[in-house]
This record gives C-alpha cells, sequence and structure tokens, in this order.
C-alpha cells in the first residue's frame, strides 16, 4: 500500500498542476476587460491551455496511456505558445501593469518550470510507464437507448445524450456568432434588407463571443423539434410533405419566440440589434424577414445537419466524442466568462454581455 502510495504521488502532483493551469485560466478569463484581450495569439494559446489542461485531467483520471503523449506535447506547445505571446505580442505588457512585476514574473516562471517538470515526467519517467496503462475506447459512441427510435424520457438517462448535448450547446454558441456574420454580409451585399455595422466590436472583432440564444435554439432542436418532427412521421406513416409542414409552424413559433425573450432580456435599449425601421417588426425586437431566415435555417438543422451530426456522433468512437466534448466545453467556459463576467480592478461585477467601445 506505502509502495503504490508513493508511485502515485508524481500523478497527484500532474493533476495539481493542470487543476491549477485550469483555475489560472478561467480566473484570468473572470477578471480581464475583454477590450484588453487581444484576438491575436492570445486567442490561440489561452483557450489552447484550457482545452490541455480540461483532456490531461481526463486522461490522468482514466489513467490512459494516451496521457504520455497527450499531455506532454500539449504541455508544451501551450507554452511555446504563451511564451511567444508575451515577447512578440506583448502580453507581458498589457499584464504588468494590472498585476505587478513581481507577480507576472513570477507566474510566467512557475508555469514554465511547472510545464517542463510535467511534461518531462509524463513522457520519460517509468511510474507513468506503469501506471497509465489503459487505452482508450474506441468502439462507436453508440449506446444503448441513445437512438431516435427510443423516448426522449429513456434517452435522457444516457450519459451519452447529455455529452453530445453539451457539444451541440458549446459548438453552434460559436457556430451561430459565425452564421450572424454571414447573414450581416448577406444585409451589405443587398440580399437582405436592414442595416449592418462594420465597426460593431462584439460581432466582426471577437469572433469567439458565445452567441447564447443560438446555442439554445440548438437545445430546442436536440430536445424538442427533431423528435416532433420523428414523432409526426410516425403518426403520418411516412408522409414527409405534411410533415415537413406542420414541423416549419413549429418551428417559427419556437426560434421567433426564443428571438423575442432574448431581445426583451438584452437588447431592450436596441443596442444589439434594431429592426424597427424593418416592415412587420414587433416592438424593434422580432420582424418578418428575420423570422423567415431563422425558421428556414432552424429548419434544415432539423431535417439536415442535426441528424447527420447525431449520426456522426454515434459513429465516432466513444473516447474521441468525450475529448471532443471536453475541449469544446473548456473552450466555451472560457470565453462565457472572457465576455460575460468580469471584475474591474476597483472589484465592481459586470454581468452581462460586456459591451465595448466602437
Amino acid at each position: 500500500m506505502r509502495c503504490s502510495v508513493t508511485r502515485g504521488i508524481g500523478l497527484t502532483l500532474c493533476k495539481a498542476y493542470y487543476g491549477t493551469v485550469l483555475a489560472l485560466g478561467l480566473g484570468y478569463a473572470f477578471f480581464t476587460n475583454p477590450a484588453n484581450f487581444a484576438y491575436d495569439l492570445s486567442l490561440i494559446w489561452a483557450p489552447c491551455a484550457m482545452v490541455v489542461a480540461s483532456l490531461s485531467l481526463w486522461l490522468l483520471h482514466k489513467k490512459a496511456r494516451a496521457a504520455r503523449f497527450v499531455s506532454p506535447t500539449g504541455t508544451l506547445v501551450a507554452a511555446t505558445l504563451a511564451v511567444l505571446d508575451m515577447v512578440a505580442f506583448n502580453a507581458y505588457g498589457v499584464l504588468q501593469p494590472q498585476m505587478g512585476t513581481a507577480v507576472v514574473n513570477g507566474l510566467v516562471a512557475a508555469g514554465l518550470v511547472g510545464a517542463a517538470c510535467t511534461a518531462l515526467y509524463l513522457a520519460f519517467a517509468p511510474q507513468p510507464r506503469s501506471l497509465l496503462t489503459v487505452p482508450l475506447n474506441m468502439k462507436p459512441g453508440a449506446e444503448s437507448g441513445h437512438s431516435w427510435d427510443v423516448p426522449l424520457r429513456k434517452r435522457v438517462r444516457t450519459k451519452a445524450f447529455w455529452r453530445d448535448l453539451a457539444i451541440y450547446f458549446t459548438s453552434f454558441a460559436f457556430m451561430g456568432h459565425w452564421a450572424e456574420m454571414l447573414f450581416c454580409l448577406g444585409i451589405a451585399a443587398g440580399i437582405f434588407a436592414g442595416t449592418y455595422d462594420f465597426r460593431e466590436v462584439m460581432l466582426w472583432h471577437q469572433w469567439l463571443f458565445p452567441y447564447l440564444a443560438e446555442a439554445i435554439a440548438m437545445l430546442f432542436v436536440v430536445v424538442l423539434l427533431h423528435p416532433f418532427k420523428q414523432w409526426l412521421l410516425r403518426k403520418l406513416h411516412g408522409n414527409v410533405p405534411l410533415a415537413l409542414v406542420i414541423s416549419i409552424v413549429l418551428i417559427a413559433l419556437v426560434c421567433t419566440s426564443i428571438d423575442f425573450t432574448a431581445g426583451m432580456i438584452c437588447n431592450q435599449d436596441y443596442t444589439v440589434w434594431d429592426y424597427r425601421d424593418l416592415p412587420f417588426n414587433f416592438m424593434g425586437q422580432i420582424c418578418l424577414q428575420n423570422s423567415t431566415v431563422y425558421t428556414i435555417a432552424c429548419t434544415l438543422l432539423v431535417w439536415v445537419v442535426y441528424p447527420a451530426m447525431d449520426t456522426g456522433l454515434r459513429r465516432m468512437p466513444r473516447d474521441m466524442a468525450n475529448k471532443l466534448c471536453i475541449s469544446l466545453v473548456a473552450v466555451f467556459a472560457f470565453c462565457a466568462l472572457l465576455h460575460f463576467l468580469y471584475v474591474n480592478p476597483s472589484g465592481h461585477l459586470t454581468l452581462g454581455m460586456v459591451m465595448l467601445p466602437e
């Protein structure tokens, strides 16, 4: 027993290192004003460090053999990117006035030493070779009870359902933002009516700003709209045209409701969008054109995109899907804390979208 405990101390210290990196990354996002977060190399190394720390903790917890390669490699890559950002992109100059020279120097030195020691230990020490021996599960991700033929009330009891739900939520928080950018480019090209402003920081510059309305809409696709579509097809004995029409009506109601609710919560002063000049608008928060576009896009999600994604996830090796989920959640957590919460030097907390000057 004593020998086993002694042999596990090194891995415990590795877990402590990655846990510290994860905590520091979240703290950095929490206390950093988005206006001071440069969308250059910082956008690569900070989420990269979050992903490496999260994956490493999970791999070490599973005693996975892959930790002996993935964790050292990822750790060194993240550390190298951080040093390049400090030196070449003046991240050091940004942090120094906020935290002080001694604190920044101490954190940098401790981070580099910790990264080097952890990477070398996991890659070359004999203990990880004897303790990290479990292979990753490379079987397809489909699990019993995790298919469309099973009622939703039973599917929610599987871990795979919640893992996939997290993947959809986090990925569509970013993809929804990029779709909004494409829509505004369509306005600029004259395809759609409305106004656009290329100076809007949140939309055009902070392109990893999570759009929660689109993420929530994807949840509705998974738990309501797609199951309803499957139910319709069964009840209508495969009558696709009629099922499609009824599905579109429900999708239009859901999309318009989400858009209006989001507007009433975060856009009462019309700083995010303003539809008052567009025809067939209601309170300037929703309009016929946008509701139609959202309905068409969501119908494609329900009938084409989501089925393809879900099929792909169920064919993906289980632990590959788990790693994808952990990575997306880590990046989303960093970006959400960065953009939705901010504690300024005086201790005042800004909750909600941190709006920046143009």
